[in-house]
């Protein structure tokens, strides 16, 4: 097992070396896509769907958007967590309906009151799509980083209508620091985390402690298993209910040490495995879980 720990496995190099392509992605190929995508939604016949009653405040109802992308609802507030981006490349992506729908603020993601982004890579965040969904739904609040906001500067350098500054929480604190956003029945405590992998090591992956519903959900976004990611939260003292941790976390030995020891969990979501490793994987992290959950269907809901 030590050896095991000890060893780079090709797994963490390939993830770096895909991450860097995707981001090497041209900008005009983005907002060529997005052009196409709402001149398309223009030409579509408006479709008024019923629209759901929201969950009751008393409990928590968690939608699997795509990879590491959900949505969390309870009562009258519904946070969008990593859920909205163009191209995760070998990582699962939301497909254009869902992407349209989540823009517009369509059914069933009308009222969108927050938006998390944990960092700047594409298979978790789209800069021109996010600023059309700020434009669209005045009453939500993106919540991220100082990293992925100099990503939205560009297309507002693009466009200026596009700012909303109003509608942008920009986390300020250093590697490793942590600070507390409370709106109504939301708190959400954002830890400043290194991102897993040499290649991304400047990358700054923010975790989410989200507090709503009656339960606390922990978010790590790409966040690695290292003791000074997780250490100096005290996580382990939060009683949280739900985890969505990485699948590659779950393999590794240290990343199991530190989520018994430093985390401690009542309940497991895996989130960010690739398509051709999904069942294979599923299968060894549930040897080590047998609890585990994953969602294996866009929109599939769970009530917690």
């Amino acid at each position: 097992m030590i050896n095991q720990c000890r060893n780079k496995t090709a797994f963490v190099k390939n993830v770096s070396s895909n991450q860097t392509k995707i981001m090497n992605r041209t900008f005009i190929t983005t907002l060529l896509f997005f052009v196409a995508m709402q001149l398309s939604a223009q030409d579509m016949p408006e479709v008024r769907p019923e629209v759901l009653p929201p969950p009751p405040a008393g409990r928590l109802e968690i939608t699997y958007i795509a990879n590491s992308g959900f949505l969390l609802s309870s009562g009258t507030t519904r946070v969008l967590i990593d859920a909205l981006y163009f191209d995760g490349d070998i990582w699962e992506s939301p497909s254009k309906k869902i992407q349209k729908a989540i823009v517009s603020g369509d059914t069933p993601f009308r009222n969108i009151t927050h938006m998390l982004a944990s960092h700047y890579h594409a298979d978790h965040f789209d800069a021109a799509l996010t600023s059309r969904f700020l434009i669209n739904n005045p009453g939500a609040m993106l919540i991220t980083n100082a990293q992925t906001d100099s990503v939205l500067q560009k297309v507002y350098r693009q466009d200026p209508e596009l700012k909303r500054p109003k509608q942008t929480k920009i986390i300020q604190t250093p590697m490793f620091g942590s600070e507390t956003y409370e709106s109504g029945d939301l708190k959400v405590k954002c830890l400043m985390q290194r991102h897993m992998g040499k290649d991304d090591f400047k990358v700054m992956s923010m975790g989410f402690l989200v507090e709503m519903g009656g339960k606390k959900v922990l978010h790590i976004g790409d966040a690695g298993w290292t003791d000074e990611n997780f250490a100096g939260y005290n996580l382990q003292d939060e009683n949280i209910d739900i985890a969505f941790i990485h699948y590659w976390f779950l393999l590794d030995c240290e990343g199991r040490r530190i989520l018994d020891t430093q985390v401690k969990p009542k309940k497991i979501v895996v989130t960010h495995i690739p398509y051709d490793e999904l069942r294979r994987n599923y299968k060894r992290i549930k040897e080590y879980y047998p609890d585990v959950e994953v969602f294996l269907n866009h929109l599939d809901k769970k009530i917690y």
